[in-house]
C-alpha cells in the first residue's frame, strides 16, 4: 500500500488512525483531512490506495463525500472503509456504510483495524489481478 488517507473531524481518532497505520504499513503515506469536503480533494488529487471514512463531519458529511467519490471516475474505485460509533445507526451512518467497502465501528482495536483493512485490500487485490 502506497498511500491511505484517513478522514475524520476528531483530531485524536486521526491520530490514533495514523499511528497504527504506520506502524502496520512503515512505507506507506497517510494523508489527513478534517472534514469530507478536504477528504474528497486529496482523495481526487492523491489517489490514495484506501480511504478510511468518518460518517458525521463538518462542511461535507462522510456519506456525501463518498457518494462523490463513487460518482467520479478517478475515485471511484478507490476502497472507502466507513468509521462510526457502533452504535449509531443514523441515515448519515447508514449511507456511508451503503457505500463503503467495510466498516469499522468506534471504539475499535488496532488489530479490528489492520483486519479490516487486510480484508479491504486483499480483496482489491483480487480484483485487481482478474
Amino acid at each position: 500500500m502506497k498511500a491511505v488517507l484517513v478522514v475524520d473531524d476528531n483530531t485524536a481518532v486521526r491520530m490514533v488512525l495514523t499511528d497504527i497505520l504506520t506502524m502496520a504499513y512503515p512505507t506507506a503515506r497517510v494523508l489527513q483531512a478534517e472534514n469530507g469536503a478536504d477528504g474528497l480533494a486529496l482523495a481526487q488529487a492523491e489517489q490514495p490506495d484506501l480511504v478510511l471514512m468518518d460518517a458525521e463531519m463538518p462542511v461535507l458529511d462522510g456519506f456525501a463525500a463518498a457518494k462523490k467519490m463513487r460518482q467520479a471516475h478517478e475515485t471511484k474505485s478507490i476502497p472507502i472503509i466507513a468509521i462510526s460509533s457502533g452504535a449509531s445507526n443514523n441515515e448519515l451512518v447508514t449511507g456511508l456504510r451503503s457505500l463503503a467497502d467495510s466498516s469499522l465501528p468506534k471504539p475499535f482495536t488496532a488489530d479490528d483495524l489492520f483486519q479490516t483493512v487486510s480484508r479491504v485490500m486483499s480483496r482489491r487485490t483480487m480484483v485487481l489481478s482478474h
